[in-house]
């Protein structure tokens, strides 16, 4: 047998021995030392998914997220207008009662069986649904004032869009907004758009659904542009009672967000009692709308929610209030309010002082004479002679210049 014979049999006997040392420790150990390998499966595992019904009534649809940073920055002075610090926080008023539903009404022509509130459903879309509700009240008020704008209900999708998307940077995941972000959207960063068709988008009927799409992926760009033509230039913090009085009885709504609740003993919605009111009892992450004042023996706000006509059961006061609000006592405001993310609201002019008078009344009754003078005029027949258009928007609201002809009227 050669040498080279006799190594290639070495090696051959070496690669055996190897290949039979593991099988047999394997075997005495139970064991076999092999590499471990891990093979990955991945299964699909179908789950269903209950779809919302839209049409339900879901008191744990709420939407109103406290924000400890932004409530900072809302409560300090140097960063947030205070209503306390404008002329209208300042103003000397009476104890009248102020009923601002009515003058919502009345700009449309609209009897009791009115009003345009909305139900948010299962969708936590409640900041814009107190902000719509506070800018439908702004405008009505700025008209009755004198405004020369058509009034048109304002479309919460993109009210609370824009807080979360424009303002909030999609921060949030799941529903809900804050207060501050919608203020800021109405006032500087976007606006109202109207229930209308507008171009491809049909918002004539609010649409929870469509609220929860747009709080995701904003307000489309082509309609961002025009909110920015009807901005709420006016928004100031509240943080008491008085300052709600204040602002109600000048016509300033205030949509109001707090985790004061309003239940029944039983857990269930509160009824409201004799008198419109309901207590508070249990946590609500919430925001509504303050649409109203009463003084007297139990002064208190007319709260105006978000959940329907049929969420409250109980009379309403005055009869003619709306069936989806309640009346809520000065020391529940002051609670509500003071936890820093309620917002009066006022037209383009900002807050002036006005004399309080939301009630529409005939041209030879009433002048407006400069902002809340109001003075007696004598009757008087004007002819419009003509009129010259500079511009119109989606609103309807032109800029225009109209020549009159005026006649002094015998008394």
């Amino acid at each position: 047998m050669t040498d080279e014979t006799k190594s290639s049999l070495k090696k051959w006997g070496l690669r055996a021995l190897m290949t039979l040392i593991p099988i047999i420790l394997g075997a005495i150990g139970g064991t076999q030392f092999t590499t471990p390998k891990t093979v990955e499966v991945e299964r699909k595992i179908e789950v269903p998914v209950p779809v919302p019904q839209l049409d339900e009534f879901e008191p744990s649809r709420m939407g109103w997220l406290r924000d400890d940073e932004t409530i900072r920055t809302n409560l300090d002075q140097a960063k947030t207008l205070h209503f306390v610090t404008t002329p209208a926080g300042k103003a000397a008023l009476g104890d009248e009662d102020v009923f601002l539903y009515r003058t919502v009404r009345g700009v449309n022509g609209r009897g009791s069986d009115w009003y345009p509130n909305v139900n948010q459903q299962s969708v936590g879309c409640c900041v814009g649904c107190g902000f719509k509700h506070g800018a439908d009240v702004v405008q009505a008020t700025a008209i009755a004032a004198g405004a020369s704008f058509e009034w048109k209900a304002a479309a919460v999708e993109a009210i609370y869009a824009g807080s979360r998307v424009e303002v909030g940077r999609g921060q949030i995941r799941g529903d809900g907004s804050m207060g501050a972000w919608a203020s800021e959207w109405l006032k500087s960063r976007g606006g109202l758009i109207p229930m209308e068709k507008l171009g491809k988008y049909d918002l004539t009927t609010f649409s929870p659904a469509r609220a929860r799409q747009w709080g995701v992926s904003g307000v489309p760009d082509e309609l961002e542009a025009d909110a920015k033509k009807h901005a709420v230039r006016g928004a100031a913090l509240v943080t008491t009672a008085d300052d709600v009085k204040r602002a109600l009885m000048q016509g300033y709504p205030v949509p109001v967000c707090s985790n004061v609740g309003f239940n029944n003993r039983d857990g269930s919605v509160g009824t409201r009692d004799s008198q419109g009111f309901i207590s508070p009892r249990g946590t609500w992450p919430h925001c509504m709308c303050f649409i109203g004042w009463r003084n007297g023996s139990r002064p208190g706000a007319l709260c105006l929610n978000s959940w329907g006509d049929q969420a409250h059961g109980g009379p309403v006061w005055p009869e003619d209030a709306p069936r989806a609000a309640f009346w809520v006592d000065a020391s529940v405001v002051e609670r509500m309010v003071s936890q820093g993310d309620s917002f009066a609201l006022a037209d383009v002019a900002g807050f002036p002082a006005r004399t309080p008078d939301w009630f529409i009344r005939t041209e030879q009754e009433k002048e407006l004479s400069g902002w809340g003078k109001i003075v007696k005029a004598e009757p008087r027949l004007r002819l419009p002679l003509f009129e010259k258009v500079h511009s119109q928007d989606s609103f309807g609201n032109r800029s225009s210049t109209v020549w009159y002809l005026e006649f002094p009227l015998a008394p």
